[in-house]
């Protein structure tokens, strides 16, 4: 495995750096030229998206409540295909880079200087999140410990990311979606020709294992909940957006949102079966370390080095469009309209934020541990603050606020997203404050743009 490992990590060294030179401006190192193929972004959403959360969270997931944990993985679906069906052609019309960039365009620069920033301090938790997953599942070969191995996956992408950029991501994605693929599907077929098929399993498990869409641990609040704050994320991401900004046109950016979407099926169904045998196999330990004890002990070798591979690639990928997608809105949305840069100088300074967010992520992973809180402390920050206004502002008409309005709903939305997702902090409603800030970031950009409206006899912008 340990030889498997470090030729995956090769590899991905080696795509980045054949991509650097041709990453010299913002277009090339941004958005790979604009170019994108319906197929390959497709493949790079497909790879961006099924991370930690949609694989060592959710198999913890099943592995602690059942079924009910595809509906993780099924609120993205939903958002994805809600994107798809609906958004794109509204988000390509704004030429942009950036999710903050679109932001700007529609409400003003300092708006969106206020959504990367909180862009940059969610998405420093889904970067984490990778990390900590990175740490559980690579430190079952036996050698070093999960806080080595985190540094070393926190090395090696900064490293492909700082040369590379968005080129090098899309280029490995596919490769890493492949891989992925076929690593889950080799276990679930290892563990079912192993025992004494599906229905062993499926007699050997907990009550309510099997209970959906609601079980006794997973109720219709839980589900709304979920579904709301996972998938308004896959509605407005950033990284996601940065796909739709890399796509050659609208029809081949739509293709791929939905390809992506399509493919996400098949894959939580088959993590969520790794997590329900791991259940029987090994009753008892942590839960999110349902995939880590089937790498060790609960696979054949053969399938067992494939899922590694799969899940190095899926963590990587994620946590690579990312980094980059954070350290570009630093860069071009907040410091250049500090100060303005050239081309050159973006670059340059993206590359410099790559270096210093990835090692912030890495000291937040070392702290967090915890695959599915460094998410959803990310996902509480990001939906209370920003979806609301982006979608406002992208469905337009009377319901778009102006940009003073936008600007006061983000921030006080991502004030009690941020509430309830500091560690610790014990206050009112916790449980549901991102609910109660991404419903403050609509009402209060509708309330202000009305009272300006009507009383200052204004318009909007």
């Amino acid at each position: 495995m340990t030889a498997l490992l470090g030729v995956c990590l090769a590899f991905f060294l080696f795509i980045g750096l054949s991509t650097g030179r041709l990453s010299a401006s913002r277009d090339a190192y941004f958005v790979a030229d604009r170019r994108g193929s319906a197929l390959t972004i497709g493949g790079s959403l497909l790879a961006t998206v099924v991370g930690a959360s949609a694989t060592v969270g959710v198999a913890g997931l099943a592995y602690d409540r059942g079924v009910t944990a595809l509906w993780w993985s099924l609120s993205g679906i939903v958002g994805l295909l809600v994107l798809g069906a609906f958004l794109v052609p509204r988000v390509r019309r704004w030429p942009a880079y950036t999710l903050p960039g679109l932001v700007g365009r529609m409400y003003g620069p300092r708006t969106a200087v206020v959504t990367a920033l909180l862009i940059v301090v969610a998405w420093t938790g889904v970067v984490s999140g990778q990390m900590v997953a990175a740490g559980l599942v690579l430190s079952v070969i036996g050698v070093g410990s999960p806080g080595l191995w985190m540094a070393l996956l926190a090395a090696v992408l900064v490293t492909y990311v700082i040369v590379g950029g968005q080129g090098a991501i899309i280029r490995t994605d596919a490769v890493q979606a492949a891989l992925l693929v076929v690593g889950v599907a080799a276990a679930v077929a290892a563990l079912l020709l192993a025992g004494d098929g599906l229905g062993s399993y499926v007699q050997a498990l907990p009550d309510g294992s099997l209970a959906f869409p609601v079980s006794a641990a997973f109720g219709w609040d839980n589900l709304v909940t979920t579904l709301v704050l996972v998938g308004s994320v896959y509605l407005a991401g950033p990284d996601i957006y940065t796909r739709l900004f890399s796509a050659r046109d609208t029809a081949s950016a739509r293709r791929g949102v939905l390809g992506a979407a399509l493919l996400m099926l098949p894959v939580a169904l088959l993590v969520t079966a790794l997590g329900l045998a791991a259940r029987v196999l090994a009753p008892g330990i942590a839960a999110e370390e349902a995939l880590p004890w089937l790498l060790y002990r609960g696979l054949p070798p053969f399938p067992s080095a494939l899922l590694l591979a799969g899940l190095v690639a899926a963590l990587m990928s994620s946590a690579d469009s990312t980094l980059l997608g954070q350290a570009v809105a630093l860069a071009d949305d907040v410091i250049s309209r500090i100060r303005p840069l050239d081309d050159r100088q973006a670059v340059l300074v993206t590359r410099l934020c790559v270096l210093g967010l990835g090692a912030i992520a890495l000291l937040l992973a070392l702290s967090l541990r915890g695959v599915i809180s460094s998410l959803l402390f990310a996902y509480s920050v990001f939906t209370s603050g920003v979806v609301g206004p982006v979608l406002l502002g992208l469905i337009g008409g009377r319901l778009r606020p102006d940009a003073p309005a936008a600007l006061a709903g983000m921030c006080v939305g991502g004030a009690i997203g941020l509430c309830g997702a500091i560690p610790g902090l014990d206050v009112p409603l916790r449980p549901h404050l991102a609910l109660v800030g991404l419903a403050a970031s609509v009402a209060v950009p509708l309330a202000v743009t009305a009272f300006r409206r009507r009383v200052l006899g204004r318009t909007g912008t």
